[in-house]
C-alpha cells in the first residue's frame, strides 16, 4: 500500500521533530531544513533525478553527497534515510509539515495584511503585535499587500480568519443596510 504525501510528510517530519527536540537540537536542526527545502525549491529537478531509477545509483549518491557535506548528524541521518527509503520527492512536504509543528510548538502565526498604501515598519509592527493578542499568538509574521480598493483600513487574513476592517468592506454593508 502507498501512502499519499501528507502522510508521509507527517510521519517523517514529527519523527524528526521528535528526535531534534530530545536532542536539543530543535532551532539549529530548523534552519538546516529551511536551507534544505530552499535548494530542492530553487532545483525542482533535483528530487526527480534524486528518485530516477534510471540513473546508476552511483551517479545518484553523487547528487545526494552536496547535502549531505555540511549537515549536522541528525540532519545527514535525515537525508541519507529519506534517500534510502526513495522519498527524496517529499523533502519539501516534510520540511513545512516540520515547520508547522515548529510554529505550533512556538505560537507562531502567518498572516496577510492588505492596505490601500504601503505600511510603515511602524504600522507593521502595531499590526503584528495587535493581531498577536487577539489570536494568543507569541508571534506573528506578516506579509502585505497594497491594493487600493481597499480605501482605508486594514484586511487581515492568517489561515482560516479573516478580519476585515476595511472602509470598502464599511461602504458594501452601509449600501446594503440602505438597500433592504
Amino acid at each position: 500500500m502507498s501512502l499519499n504525501r501528507a502522510t508521509v510528510a507527517k510521519r517523517y517530519a514529527k519523527a524528526l521533530y521528535e528526535l531534534l527536540s530530545e536532542k536539543d537540537q530543535l532551532e539549529s536542526g530548523f534552519t538546516e531544513l529551511k536551507e534544505l527545502r530552499s535548494i530542492f525549491q530553487d532545483n525542482p529537478q533535483l528530487s526527480t533525478l534524486l528518485s530516477d531509477a534510471s540513473l546508476q545509483v552511483a551517479e545518484r549518491e553523487t547528487l545526494v553527497q552536496p547535502l549531505l557535506k555540511d549537515a549536522s548528524p541528525y540532519i545527514k541521518n535525515f537525508v541519507q534515510m529519506v534517500y534510502d527509503y526513495g522519498r527524496m520527492e517529499n523533502v519539501v512536504d516534510i520540511v513545512d509539515q516540520f515547520q508547522a509543528m515548529y510554529d505550533e510548538a512556538n505560537h507562531t502565526v502567518y498572516a496577510e495584511v492588505t492596505t490601500a498604501v504601503p505600511l510603515t515598519d511602524d504600522q507593521k509592527t502595531k499590526i503584528e503585535k495587535s493581531y498577536a493578542e487577539r489570536v494568543g499568538a507569541d508571534k506573528v509574521i506578516l506579509s502585505s499587500q497594497v491594493d487600493p480598493s481597499v480605501i482605508a483600513g486594514v484586511i487581515v487574513k492568517a489561515a482560516d480568519t479573516v478580519l476585515d476592517g476595511s472602509l470598502r468592506t464599511k461602504i458594501n454593508r452601509l449600501r446594503q443596510q440602505l438597500l433592504a
